[in-house]
């Protein structure tokens, strides 16, 4: 099964880009995909890829902080329009909490993105990254926008923060496209806020990592060729590229979008835990703690395993609640939000370096703090 998924997706891939199979930017994204899907060259062997599960069983590799669900774009290939959890700002309590779990665990990678909203609505979120930047056990600091609230946050105020990584979601930079995409008339401050975004970051040497994620009814060629986009692609930046859309659990349909844009298929299960319930959890914006920040919009599926305010986050991650989760993969019983879902992914991270890699460090901070007594 996870062989025929795997060859799956790559001849999905190739279908819905066949018009593009002579141009460089498809090579570029099938080396991407390749590498870091795939890595069929660093293969380990199924002793050192339970022991990799293991490590991570222990603690979360990443955290992610939803630090609002509210959004200022109603995509349409989002579930954004169909959230019907109360939409807020999360409190700095619930923040702080989250926080110093994590790093009390031995801190990592922090994601502060939503799950469905953008981070840079949210008054303090310059504060939130710097309380994070201060703390030695982060690592990274990252979020994905749309970009259109960042003048208001300041850019400046954002580049120099103390966070590595912004992705910013767009559409194809036409204003027309962009405002059926994205179902807002901000086209032309998004442009100029990435626009000075790129450049700033050039210029203060690239302290930020940026990427630039085209949702695009256009092939890759033409979406990269459009004259808006050719006055920043000078600046360091890298891009990426979606043509394929999820349904979140059903909410979008094909109708939805526009001709160029598709709906994946639903995903082939297999009898192994999805990427996620082994990646980091979620902190949602009220406190609520899930195994899927990807696609658990409403974040009220069985995929929910306690609140923050009420548990520690290392005491959620290693429950009862959490293994039966993973065993029900195992068992062919999967939760009702993955029967739905066209984005799962199985374990083969952790059948490669990168996933031994991974399970070295949490080792790593394991052994310091069950010597330093702090385990």
């Amino acid at each position: 099964m996870r062989l025929l998924n795997n060859l799956t997706r790559i001849s999905n891939f190739f279908v819905k880009r066949r018009n593009e199979l002579f141009t460089r930017q498809f090579w570029s994204t099938v080396a991407r995909v390749a590498r870091e899907r795939f890595d069929f060259f660093n293969r380990v062997s199924q002793e050192e890829f339970m022991n990799n599960l293991r490590q991570i069983e222990r603690r979360p590799w990443n955290l992610h902080i939803e630090l609002t669900n509210i959004c200022n774009a109603k995509c349409i290939f989002c579930a954004y329009p169909f959230q019907s959890r109360k939409k807020m700002v999360m409190n700095s309590s619930v923040f702080s909490k989250a926080l110093d779990n994590y790093c009390s665990m031995g801190g990592g990678e922090l994601m502060l993105q939503s799950c469905v909203g953008d981070p840079l609505l949210v008054p303090d979120l310059i504060q939130f990254i710097k309380t994070s930047r201060s703390r030695p056990e982060i690592t990274k600091i990252a979020i994905i926008t749309n970009g259109i609230n960042m003048d208001k946050t300041g850019i400046e105020k954002l580049l120099h923060s103390g966070i590595t990584d912004i992705s910013i979601s767009t559409g194809p930079w036409d204003e027309d496209l962009y405002k059926l995409i994205y179902q807002t008339n901000e086209y032309q401050r998004v442009v100029q806020n990435v626009t000075k975004l790129l450049k700033m970051n050039s210029e203060a040497g690239k302290p930020v990592r940026i990427k630039i994620c085209f949702r695009s009814n256009l092939t890759m060629k033409k979406t990269l060729e459009l004259p808006d986009y050719q006055n920043v692609r000078a600046f360091p930046h890298e891009v990426e590229f979606n043509v394929d859309f999820d349904t979140w659990l059903g909410e979008i349909r094909q109708e939805n979008l526009m001709d160029g844009m598709s709906i994946r298929p639903l995903s082939r299960l297999e009898k192994e835990p999805c990427y996620w319930l082994y990646d980091g959890p979620i902190v949602f914006v009220d406190g609520k703690v899930g195994l899927c920040g990807c696609r658990d919009f409403n974040a009220q599926s069985e995929l929910v395993i306690g609140n923050i305010i009420e548990s520690n986050l290392l005491d959620l991650w290693q429950s009862e609640k959490t293994r039966n989760l993973r065993q029900r993969f195992t068992d062919g019983n999967f939760p009702d939000i993955c029967k739905k879902c066209t984005t799962y992914a199985n374990l083969d991270l952790y059948r490669s370096k990168r996933g031994v890699s991974r399970a070295e460090l949490v080792k790593e901070w394991s052994e310091s703090r069950a010597n330093s007594g702090q385990l």
